[in-house]
């Protein structure tokens, strides 16, 4: 109890509220049982510390003869009244459609909408951080329902001063909500109670918020009957309600089946809690309840702090996790295109793009690393800074089944056809038009034959364009590299930087090196960013590769090194949350990523490969009730081939179900790492819906990717030498 000048200046701000009996009653004497609930309230509102948001005992007195508590007052709404008016309300705004532009009408959340899922968020955010403040101050709150919640929403500058007080990462969104809780009666003070008495009040705690944010995030009218039941004042007046460690939630029950605590029982059609919720948001509250298929208590959440870390990780990933919930039977496993670690590459790529453009001097950048480290993925990331500074990419991929001294002819050419289909009287094609012809002169006759798409530069019937000469000559090869260098030299401007992009140079040869070698160093060459990566794991593929940098380097020319390694655990951790949905802080999500980061070695291929195999062969599969289940006993028994080409062949051979699609493998691989879809079909020999199957199947299982809407590559280079080599294929 506080001093009489603490009490007295409390009393001053708060409203005293008689606890005991009203005062219509005076005459009526309490009982031992209210009297105890009094001295439980006043002892759990001291013992929690003074940041925790409660109501607050100020002073025990008597009211009408009784002994009374008086609290101080709590401003703001219960989550029931508040609920009950926000649903109206977007109800409201739904019939208007003014909330849906964002996710769509065919969207499972169309009737509410992403600013409905923000609010939300805001509140189960306010919550959890409460029943965490509650667990860290060594309390059990055993009471949590719908009435017992007060909200109180604030504005932007007092969470910004919230956020700054208690170091939180909640900032996504301006303004905010505290969440204060009501009603200490019923409270676990834990140092009283045994170990095992004290888990399972944290965990009846834990289970009670998965019930509040089923309510939370769904319509009142949505909700199962037992759903209200559980989440009202009178369910929990029981406070020896047994909480089994690991529910077992199952979504429908015979009538005389017994219903436990963490169930949800609904006669009738049978309904999953958290339906027509984002598979991210559903598993959180399984995690939270329970569910049907769990085999692991590694499965559930055993802290709040965690909950609260998965509910901001979701606020901040809201508009990219959202669209998932269209899938409502996901069979197939789809890999995420986001980029993952590798932040101070990125950073030193970004200013060297930066320092290029505005310098204009050339700067060179070779990334190294094992084969599916992730090194052409990292190259990617400069293409939409690049963009932002209208600059062109270019990119020459060498490969076993392309000649390498043409490898980087067709990259301009390539590059000369897509920006002449762009159109032919915009200013930009006019403009570099009249930079390559003024540049090359009577020389694009030597080269149209390399690159035939610079015809489209200059007119038909131009004096320019001449017969090809004959066999090629020591000569006519190093005219033939002064010529490109002129010809990159036109394409890069200050208004318009260029990349180019050498990818896989371990597999270039002699001369296609020395040609790489003479751009790099050539002066006619500005507002040039050349990129380079190779494999660095055989010293014998390698050695060529690190001769040419050094005769770079000889010349006084920079060249930054950036080797590649594997990725870090956190980073493995994200990757496996965000390709099954699954919050990362999930104790099970932690456990598969260790697992996963540990037979892979961390190498961002081999862990998308490994995960298409865990889910090929039903380690990994999507349960009933919509979420991501795996074994990880059996997981970790799962040997893994170090030679990835002959596992991706054998992995080709048992998911293929028609082979004609392992003879469509076969076929694209020899049509290069990039090719267009009527070509895949005139060399194929598949149309329509045969055609479009086998492209299915091709992306489903991680072999191929879409570039655009007529061209295709290879996820990998390895997947496109698996198809390639397959004997069983070629036969």
């Amino acid at each position: 109890m506080c001093d009489d000048e603490a009490a007295e200046a409390a009393l001053s701000a708060t409203a005293a509220v008689a606890a005991a009996v009203p005062e219509t009653s005076p005459a009526v004497v309490i009982s031992e049982e209210q009297i105890l609930r009094l001295v439980r309230e006043q002892t759990i509102s001291r013992y929690l510390p003074n940041g925790c948001r409660k109501r607050r005992v100020v002073d025990v007195k008597g009211f009408k003869g009784n002994p009374s508590l008086y609290f101080e007052w709590v401003e703001g709404v219960s989550l029931k009244e508040w609920m009950a008016r926000t649903n109206n309300n977007h109800g409201d705004e739904d019939n208007d459609g003014n909330n849906n532009d964002e996710i769509g009408s065919k969207h499972p959340l169309h009737q509410v909408g992403i600013d409905f899922m923000k609010e939300r968020l805001k509140v189960a955010i306010a919550i959890t951080k409460t029943l965490q403040e509650f667990h860290f101050g060594g309390v059990a709150y055993n009471f949590l329902t719908l009435e017992h919640i007060i909200l109180q929403w604030t504005s932007s500058k007092d969470n910004d001063d919230e956020k700054d007080k208690n170091n939180t990462t909640n900032n996504y969104e301006e303004g905010g909500c505290v969440a204060s809780l009501i009603n200490l009666s019923k409270a676990t003070i834990c140092a009283e109670v045994t170990t095992e008495e004290a888990t399972q009040a944290i965990r009846k705690d834990l289970n009670s918020l998965g019930l509040i944010l089923v309510a939370l995030f769904s319509k009142e009218s949505d909700l199962p009957s037992d759903v209200k039941r559980r989440l009202s004042d009178d369910a929990l007046l029981d406070v020896d309600e047994v909480v089994f460690p690991v529910p077992n939630v199952k979504s429908g029950y015979d009538e005389d089946e017994e219903e436990r605590p963490g169930q949800v029982k609904k006669r009738g059609k049978q309904q999953k809690l958290g339906d027509g919720l984002p598979i991210y948001l559903c598993s959180l509250i399984s995690a939270l309840i329970g569910y049907e298929e769990m085999t692991d208590s590694s499965e559930l959440y055993d802290n709040a702090a965690n909950v609260l870390k998965d509910l901001e990780v979701f606020a901040r990933k809201l508009l990219l996790l959202v669209p998932d919930i269209e899938e409502r039977d996901r069979k197939n496993l789809t890999l995420p295109t986001a980029f993952y670690g590798r932040r101070n590459e990125v950073a030193l790529l970004t200013r060297s793009l930066q320092s290029v453009a505005i310098l204009g001097k050339t700067n060179i950048a070779v990334i190294s690393g094992r084969g599916g480290v992730g090194k052409t993925t990292l190259i990617n990331q400069i293409r939409k800074p690049l963009e932002d500074i209208n600059g062109y990419f270019i990119q020459a991929k060498f490969n076993l089944t392309t000649p390498p001294d043409t490898v980087i002819f067709s990259a301009l050419d390539s590059f000369i056809d897509d920006v002449a289909s762009i159109g032919s009287e915009r200013r930009e094609f006019m403009e570099l038009k009249q930079r390559i012809n003024e540049s090359l002169g009577s020389d694009i006759s030597v080269i149209a034959n390399s690159i035939p798409s610079i015809t489209k530069l200059i007119d038909k019937n131009s004096s320019k364009i001449t017969d090809a000469a004959g066999d090629s000559t020591i000569q006519q090869q190093e005219q033939m590299k002064c010529i490109m260098c002129k010809l990159i030299g036109a394409i890069g401007t200050r208004q318009h930087p260029i990349v180019i992009f050498l990818d896989d140079l371990q597999w270039a040869d002699k001369t296609s090196l020395d040609v790489i070698k003479m751009i790099t160093v050539s002066p006619d060459i500005s507002h040039c960013f050349f990129l380079a990566c190779y494999r660095d794991n055989d010293s014998a593929m390698a050695k060529p590769v690190e001769t040419m940098l050094h005769e770079i380097r000889c010349q006084d020319i920079p060249v930054i090194r950036i080797p590649l390694g594997r990725l870090e655990l956190d980073t493995t951790n994200d990757f496996i949350s965000d390709t099954l949905s699954l919050p990362p802080h999930l104790k099970s999500v932690q456990l598969l990523a260790n697992i996963v980061h540990h037979k892979t070695g961390g190498l961002i291929f081999y862990m998308k490969n490994f995960l298409h195999e865990l889910c090929d062969e039903g380690l990994l599969r999507f349960t009933t009730s919509r979420r991501w289940q795996f074994d990880l006993s059996q997981i970790t028994q799962k040997e893994i081939s170090d030679d990835v080409v002959q596992h991706l062949m054998r992995r080709m051979e048992r998911v293929a179900f028609n082979t004609r699609y392992l003879l469509g493998l076969r076929i694209a691989s020899c049509l290069g790492f990039s090719f267009k879809i009527n070509i895949l079909q005139k060399a194929t020999n598949m149309e329509g819906s045969n055609l479009d199957g086998f492209i299915q199947f091709a992306v489903n299982n991680g072999f191929i990717q879409h570039v655009s809407h007529d061209e295709m590559n290879w996820a990998h280079d390895n997947i496109q030498m698996a198809a390639y080599k397959s004997p069983s294929i070629k036969n």
